[in-house]
This record gives structure tokens, C-alpha cells and sequence, in this order.
């Protein structure tokens, strides 16, 4: 909050306590974080008196707003470093993806200034950088853990996709607090595996450790994600009973849970009664519209949106766009579409993948073949399926002749079609009775040992797949 920081800054100054070190090194501080680094080393260059806590707040001021150098060349500087001065050097270069550095300064901290927290800061940069063998053996490697560099292993597993991994870890603890417990609940959560959040979340309590925000968040997020509309209400009873705050998380979460299980009213309830409302707040709603077929609600709250003081992002415009497609919304879609710009966003390939649905949903395949060759980035085969899929829906076998044309070119290191194209191809040929070339691709396919699976559908967050088919060797 600069604009405010800058406001006490002049009071500070008019009541004549802007040269005490401490409201000083306060400013300096604040002004380094609020990412305003020229008045940062200003208050930094006027001060008359600094400590050691005010050399630390300017280094952490330079790092954070990417001056590693001029971090660097104020640590020299100085004649007295403390064990937070080591940290914030470590932490500023391991948040600026210099691990070569960060761990040259590890290694240089005086033996009585390297604790538990040093260690620590070193396992989190390795961590935040991806690093997961390097954060690894730094962890065997310390002679004393807190619950916090444990915490940080397991969501770094998490993170990564090892779910096997960050168990073992926590596993291996033998003592845990809450912390540790969101770090488990929170990545079985993202990882998509709601049963064993939801255990977990059931095992703490036998645990005897009471759920904070933090832990509600996140098994909410499992209840969205698993449609588990019972659970979920579970524990909107017990936010109540147990009196915990209705923070931004909470509510927001409980806003998803009850949108994507399909209970709109709830969702609308608590969505109209929070006075502070975020894109995720919006996006939960439009997105829980857009599932479950209410398309022109989804599209009017897109609207409200944009009314209000929250600017879009790049979800919102997802869910938009696949409400605009299944609705066959088409003129707002493609307005929709337009806005991303004004917006500053850059649409993605999901984006351009939603657009191709709602124009092949509506019959428009010309249009959505030009705007498929006319992508500023290359097709996936999400989208080649879109297209595809439409010019099935409408028996379009000239069209799909085009489509399969421009594949091959793409392919052109091989010349050929992907087989789950063939597929679609020979379904095609057949909609439209077509049936000796329909033979023909179902012959090409069987020869090569290929076999059709089942079809999928995806509604939400990408273009619908609903007559697209995936091949795997027999």
C-alpha cells in the first residue's frame, strides 16, 4: 500500500520523528517492499543513524526488486553482519533464481551464524527453484529441523507431482503441528487426490489439532473439485459452530464449493453478502454457471464484473467463452474475446480453443478453420480435435478433408495423420453415409494395431471434447 506508506511518511516527517532510527529503518522497509526502491535507499542515504536492522531491510529492498548487485556491493559494505544478514542474501538470490550465488553465500556464513534458519533459507530457495535433489540433501544434511523446513520438502514434493515422496517425508516426522498437516491436506488437494485430502483431514482431527482457515481452504477446494456436496457442507457448519474467521479464503472457497456441486443458490448467497469480492470470488461463480448449463447467468455476471472495481483474468475469459460456446452465445463470445486485450491479457491456446468450440458448435467452421491457421501460436490436438469434432456434429466430410490436409502439413515429418484424426475421419464418413471410405480408415487404423477408447468430455477450462477420441497400442 504505497499510495497510504507515502501518507504517513509526510505525518512522520511533520511530527519530527523521521530521524529515529527505528521509524527510519520502518520506512525504509516499507518502501523497499511496496517496490519503490528510489525512496527506499532516499530515507536509506538520509538517515543519520542506522543499525544492522536497517543495512537489512535496504539489502532486502535491493533483492526483492532485483538489484542483486547493489545488494551485493551494500553487504561488503558492511562492518558488522548478522545471521539475518547472511538469510536475507541467501533468500534474495535463491527468489532471483541465482542458486550459484545463493549457495556461495551459504557456505561463506561464519560457522556461528549459520543456524537452523540459514539452513532453512537455503532448502526453500532449492525448493521455490524446483531443485528437489539439491533441497533433498541440504535437508539430510541438517543436524537440527524445524516444523517449518519439513513443511517445505512436502509441498515441494507436492508441487513436483511426487505425492509418494512428500507422504514419505511427513511420514517420517515425529512430531507435527498445523502447518505440517495443511502442507499434506493442501498438496493431496492439488494433485487431485480429494479422498486422501479429505482422509488426512479426518486423521488430523483424530489428532487431536483444530483446523484453521488455511486447512478449510483447502478441503474445500477437494469438495469443489470431487462434487462432494455433503462434505462440503460438513464443514460450512463447522466455520460456523467453531466460530473461525471468514477471511477472503474461506469464503471464496465455499463460494467454489457450492458453485461447482451445482448448489447456485448457496453460491449466490454468500457471493452477494461479502464485502470484499477478488477475481477468484467472480471467476468461482461465472465458472460454476458456465458447468452447469445456467450459460446466460454466467454471461450477466461476466457483465457485473466488469462493472465492478475487479479486472478479469485470463480464467474468467475461459469460462466465458465455454458459457458463450455452450449456449451458443456467438456475437458475445467473440466480444468477449476481444476484451482480453483491453484487459492486457494475452489469450492462450486454451483461449483460441474455446473460440474454435463456440464456432464449430454454431456452424461456422470456415470462420474456425481460419482462426485455427491464423493462431499465433501452433494448434494442440485439443483444438485440431475441436475442429474436428465440429465437422463431425455437421457432417461436414469436405471440410475435414481440409482440416486433415493442414494436420499433415504440420506433420510433415512424417506426412501423416494422427491416428486419433483417423478415427474421427472414419466417424465422419460414417454420419454421412459415406461408408467405403469410412471402411477404409477403420481398415488403415486396425492395421497398425490401434484401437478406439471410450469418448471424454471436458466442459470447463478448455474447448469441449465431446466426440474426441484417444488411440493407444493394443
Amino acid at each position: 500500500m504505497l499510495s497510504f506508506g507515502k501518507v504517513l511518511h509526510s505525518e512522520i516527517v511533520k511530527s519530527g520523528v523521521e530521524r529515529d532510527v527505528m521509524v527510519g529503518t520502518s520506512l525504509v522497509n516499507m518502501y523497499g517492499k511496496c517496490y519503490d526502491i528510489v525512496s527506499a535507499l532516499k530515507m536509506f542515504d538520509n538517515m543519520r543513524v542506522r543499525n544492522a536492522i536497517t543495512w537489512n531491510a535496504m539489502i532486502g529492498g535491493y533483492m526483492r526488486n532485483g538489484c542483486s548487485q547493489l545488494a551485493s556491493s551494500l553487504f561488503e559494505s558492511m562492518t558488522e553482519k548478522t545471521s539475518v544478514t547472511w538469510n536475507e542474501m541467501i533468500d534474495g538470490y535463491s527468489k532471483n533464481g541465482d542458486m550459484t550465488m545463493a549457495r556461495r553465500v551459504f557456505d561463506s556464513v561464519p560457522e556461528g551464524l549459520k543456524n537452523v534458519v540459514t539452513w532453512t533459507v537455503m532448502v526453500d530457495g532449492y525448493v521455490s527453484n524446483g531443485d528437489m535433489e539439491a533441497a533433498r540433501e541440504m535437508f539430510e544434511r541438517m543436524k537440527e529441523r524445524n516444523f517449518y523446513v519439513w513443511s517445505v520438502m512436502i509441498s515441494g514434493y507436492f508441487k513436483k507431482g511426487d505425492v509418494v515422496r512428500a507422504r514419505e517425508i511427513f511420514d517420517t516426522m515425529s512430531l507435527r503441528n498445523l502447518v505440517n498437516w495443511n502442507s499434506l491436506i493442501s498438496g493431496y488437494a492439488q494433485n487431485g487426490m480429494f479422498e486422501e485430502a479429505l482422509d488426512a483431514f479426518m486423521s488430523m482431527q483424530e489428532q487431536g489439532f483444530e483446523p484453521d482457515e488455511v486447512t478449510l481452504a483447502s478441503v474445500l477446494s477437494a469438495c469443489a473439485q470431487s462434487g462432494m456436496l455433503d462434505f462440503g457442507k460438513k464443514i460450512h457448519e463447522m466455520i460456523a459452530k467453531k466460530r473461525i474467521e471468514l477471511n477472503e479464503f474461506v469464503l471464496n472457497g465455499l463460494v467454489d464449493m457450492y458453485a461447482k456441486c451445482g448448489d447456485l443458490e448457496n453460491a449466490m448467497l454468500i457471493f452477494e453478502g461479502m464485502s470484499f469480492k477478488n477475481s477468484a470470488t467472480w471467476n468461482s461463480l461465472i465458472t460454476g454457471f458456465a458447468i452447469h448449463g445456467q450459460c446466460r447467468e454466467a454471461v450477466n455476471f461476466f457483465s457485473r464484473m466488469e462493472e465492478s472495481s475487479v479486472k478479469p483474468d485470463g480464467v474468467t475469459f475461459l469460462s466465458v467463452l465455454s458459457a458463450c460456446a455452450h449456449g451458443g452465445f456467438v456475437e458475445e463470445g467473440l466480444e468477449a474475446f476481444s476484451k482480453m486485450e483491453k484487459y492486457g491479457l494475452k489469450a492462450n491456446v486454451k483461449h483460441y480453443g474455446c473460440l474454435v468450440d463456440l464456432l464449430g458448435r454454431a456452424s461456422k467452421l470456415q470462420e474456425a478453420f481460419k482462426l485455427v491457421k491464423g493462431m499465433p501460436m501452433a494448434p494442440n490436438d485439443t483444438v485440431l480435435g475441436a475442429l474436428l469434432g465440429a465437422c463431425r456434429i455437421h457432417s461436414d466430410t469436405i471440410m475435414t478433408e481440409d482440416v486433415l490436409q493442414f494436420i499433415s502439413e504440420m506433420n510433415s515429418c512424417n506426412g501423416s495423420y494422427d491416428d486419433a484424426h483417423y478415427v474421427l475421419l472414419s466417424n465422419i464418413y460414417a454420419a454421412s453415409e459415406r461408408w467405403e471410405m469410412a471402411e477404409g480408415m477403420r481398415v488403415g487404423i486396425s492395421g497398425k494395431g490401434y484401437e478406439k477408447t471410450r469418448g471424454y468430455s471436458a466442459l470447463i477450462c478448455g474447448v469441449s471434447q465431446w466426440d474426441s477420441h484417444e488411440v493407444h497400442p493394443t
